[in-house]
């Protein structure tokens, strides 16, 4: 679904052989995060369906490798309120600054909107594609729909998890949300995309990654423009 706003990633796969059982841990544990990366995001993550926390950190693993590859250093932060202690991480109540965001496990995307279909793994916020990609910082990622495609295609869940936060996180620090005909930023992935998913392969284009950093750039660019016209004004 393409509307004003709103960038979706839906995930309907046409499987047409057997899979073995995929992981991007061990893709992950061998590869290191590009050096390069000098450009820092924080995301806060609630986690309100409750997903295993081994799980979560694989997803988050996922994650960081794929952004680092596009010179993205992820700072993750789990802002989700525990039963044992009721307290959240300190950092969470912080008001977001241009490079923060805010990611949402969630079990259904549909529930969030009659609008999005079924099979809908992930959802981004305020990504209206007029270049004022600082507007947009919150993502949804249905964990129900992540359950179903690992277990149709025998992968790692966590994996499904972390493929489907890179991609959302793109739409939100890309100054344009549209998807792409290949790699990560595709509306749909296939098989042959998990199977590169788990060697590490599925990533972002040489000009996303370009259009990455330049999204951030230009987000604290604005804030520290607002920032100045503020001391000016006082």
């Amino acid at each position: 679904m393409k509307a004003a706003g709103i960038r979706s990633l839906t995930l309907g796969l046409m499987i047409a052989a057997p899979l073995t059982v995929l992981s991007l841990t061990a893709a992950a544990g061998s590869q290191a995060v590009s050096r390069e990366a000098k450009i820092q995001i924080t995301v806060r993550v609630f986690n309100r369906v409750h997903v295993p926390p081994d799980r979560l950190a694989e997803a988050e693993q996922v994650a960081t490798q794929i952004l680092g590859h596009a010179r993205v250093q992820a700072l993750w932060f789990d802002c989700s309120i525990t039963g044992e202690t009721g307290e959240e991480y300190p950092g969470c109540d912080r008001p977001l600054g241009p490079t923060d965001l805010i990611l949402n496990f969630v079990e259904e995307i549909q529930s969030l909107s009659p609008k999005m279909k079924g099979i809908t793994l992930g959802l981004a916020l305020g990504v209206a594609g007029d270049g004022r990609g600082d507007k947009a910082y919150c993502a949804y990622i249905s964990n129900r729909r992540a359950h179903d495609v690992a277990r149709e295609c025998a992968a790692s869940p966590g994996m499904i998890l972390g493929l489907a936060a890179a991609h959302e996180i793109g739409h939100l620090l890309m100054s344009a949300g549209d998807h792409s005909g290949s790699g990560l930023m595709r509306a749909c992935w296939d098989v042959k995309d998990l199977v590169r998913a788990a060697r590490g392969d599925l990533r972002f284009t040489d000009d996303q990654v370009m259009q990455l950093i330049a999204g951030v750039r230009a987000r604290i660019a604005r804030q520290n423009a607002v920032q100045v016209d503020a001391t000016v004004s006082h």
